[in-house]
C-alpha cells in the first residue's frame, strides 16, 4: 500500500464522489478510468448478467465529471 498526496479541492472531491461500499482507492480507481482486469483473464468467471451490470456502471462513468476533474487539475499545474 502506497500514500498518494493530493490538493485538498481533489481530495474533497473525493469524498463527495467515492461510494459508500469503496474504499479510496477504488473511488480513484474508478474515477480515473483506471484500467480493469483483462476481459479474457475473467471470461468466464463472471455470470453474463454480472458482465451486463459492469458494463452499465462503466457507459455511466463515461459520463462522469472525470473530464472535469483533469481540467481542475491540469490548471493547478
Amino acid at each position: 500500500m502506497k500514500t498518494v498526496r493530493v490538493d485538498e479541492w481533489f481530495h474533497e472531491y473525493l469524498k463527495t464522489e467515492k461510494r459508500a461500499d469503496e474504499t479510496m482507492g477504488e473511488a480513484l480507481v474508478r474515477l480515473t478510468g483506471a484500467p480493469g482486469p483483462d476481459p479474457e483473464l475473467v471470461a468466464g468467471i463472471i455470470s453474463e448478467e454480472k458482465g451486463e451490470a459492469m458494463l452499465e456502471r462503466i457507459e455511466e462513468q463515461d459520463k462522469s465529471s472525470v473530464g472535469e476533474v483533469r481540467r481542475e487539475m491540469a490548471d493547478d499545474s
